[in-house]
């Protein structure tokens, strides 16, 4: 599209503005606005920089905008475009040009994806030899037929509970049983909530899914808001599985969400994700550790039927050395079985001493299957009055406790004491069974113990101690 000559001064040409197909042609059109508004004050254009400080961003961010590498949100198109002096009626014709340009990459992506593009699918692999959960797979399942009778909202599920106990596996593995039910794909990632590395930002989560929906990388939109909305647009209309794995808050997940009725969230989680359960109406599963038939059956996965149905009372027993849950018990079978000469019982002898458990159920060189690095992530996440209270539980060595019990160990008010409580429970590092009763399983007791002396940075474990 030619650009203005350089003595016109009136209103745009509304027919060239309705000529505007490209982000290339928008920012032409910036441009002339630029050199208009520059005209009009019989001054010189404004830089980059005089834009980007009356408008609040970088002025790499105007650059972009300007030179039309980038597609303004519709925002801060409004307010660029009142920057550079359109009036009332070029405001409307801009905006109406600029959602046009939007709307084209959108119809450009959904060519691609018509053109040969593979449909996503990018589950990880299922969890091999999968236990138990019979009552929460089925209660997934029950969402599918609830949303089929929904048409206006996307399904959220959210499965929480504390480190180790299996919410991974279990998302992943009912993902892989109801993948045909969706046809345009399944998207996953790993948004690295507790984990050694920082969580992911939403933006990065969206670049990846735009791009194995079609979106070009240089296609992608400059901006959270511009991601959400593309990545909106494209699911519209389609039946997706969204798997966001490991998520530290709501505000990680909902710029994740689409509005298409067709398509189901399913986001894991060690924090309660109240805030998603109360203002996006996710369906909240909280996970437990597993019955102690389930967790002996765990065990055997890994060591053969034979070797359980010869020491099935040791068998238990190492199950409830383990607490039942999951990643110990893993770490155990898997120490069982490179040692074919280690009896169960001699394990469950090594697991007693609880000095050295968590030594015992450290999975080599993996950091993300050792039991004390698996509780570290959570630990850290904590504010330091609730970390405090933490490492109080592990002078505490009885299985039940209540508030008025928390206010002592920590020092503090009932009130308080009640707060303190509420975080750890929201953390998934105490559980509450009823009403003011409260229990921490002995896995999660014999970290705390070891917490109990390193109360400040620079201890003997500095990297468990929060900031």
């Amino acid at each position: 599209m030619p650009e203005l000559p350089q003595q016109q001064v009136a209103e745009l040409n509304l027919t060239d503005v309705s000529r505007v197909r490209t982000v290339e042609e928008l920012g032409r059109l910036l441009r002339t606005l630029r050199r208009r508004e520059a005209r009009t004050r019989e001054g010189a254009e404004l830089t980059y920089r005089h834009l980007a400080a009356r408008a609040g961003w970088s002025h790499a961010v105007v650059a972009a905008y300007l030179t039309g590498k980038t597609l303004p949100p519709t925002d801060r198109f409004d307010t660029l475009i009142q920057l550079l002096g359109a009036t009332r009626a070029e405001q409307g014709a801009l905006a109406t040009a600029r959602d046009r340009v939007e709307e084209s990459r959108r119809q450009h992506a959904l060519s691609a994806r018509g053109n040969g593009l593979p449909v996503p699918r990018q589950l990880p692999a299922d969890v091999p030899g999968f236990i138990g959960r019979r009552t929460e797979l089925a209660h997934l399942d029950q969402l599918l037929t609830a949303r089929a009778g929904r048409s206006a909202t996307v399904t959220i599920a959210a499965i929480t509970g504390t480190a180790g106990v299996g919410k991974t596996a279990l998302a992943v593995h009912w993902a892989h049983r109801a993948r045909h039910r969706f046809p345009h794909g399944q998207l996953y990632a790993d948004l690295r909530g507790f984990s050694p590395d920082p969580p992911v930002p939403p933006e990065r989560i969206l670049d990846g899914y735009l791009t194995a929906l079609g979106v070009p990388p240089q296609h992608l939109p400059p901006d959270l808001d511009s991601k959400a909305a593309l990545y909106r647009s494209l699911l519209d209309g389609k039946r997706m599985l969204v798997v966001a794995d490991n998520a530290v808050s709501p505000e990680q997940i909902r710029p994740l969400l689409p509005a298409a009725p067709g398509c189901l969230v399913l986001v894991t989680s060690r924090n309660a994700m109240t805030g998603l359960v109360a203002r996006d109406r996710a369906h909240r599963f909280s996970l437990d550790v597993l019955p102690v038939n389930d967790s002996v059956a765990l065990l055997a996965g890994f060591l053969g039927e034979d070797r359980i149905t010869a020491e099935p009372s040791a068998a238990v027993e190492v199950a409830r050395l383990c607490a039942c849950l999951p990643v110990a018990l893993c770490a155990a079978g898997e120490r069982a079985a490179a040692q074919p000469e280690l009896t169960l019982a001699d394990l469950a002898k090594e697991l007693v001493a609880s000095d050295r458990r968590l030594d015992l159920l450290d999975a080599g060189d993996d950091r993300r299957t050792a039991v004390r690095e698996v509780f570290s992530w959570s630990y850290r996440r904590l504010l330091p009055d609730a970390a405090r209270l933490f490492r109080a539980l592990g002078r505490y060595q009885h299985t039940w406790l209540d508030r008025s019990t928390v206010a002592k160990l920590a020092g503090v008010p009932l009130e308080e004491a009640g707060r303190l409580v509420e975080t750890l429970v929201s953390a998934s590092l105490l559980q509450l069974d009823r009403p003011d009763h409260y229990r921490l399983h002995d896995l999660l007791r014999a970290y705390a113990t070891e917490l109990v002396d390193e109360p400040r940075p620079g201890a003997a474990r500095p990297a468990t101690e929060p900031a």
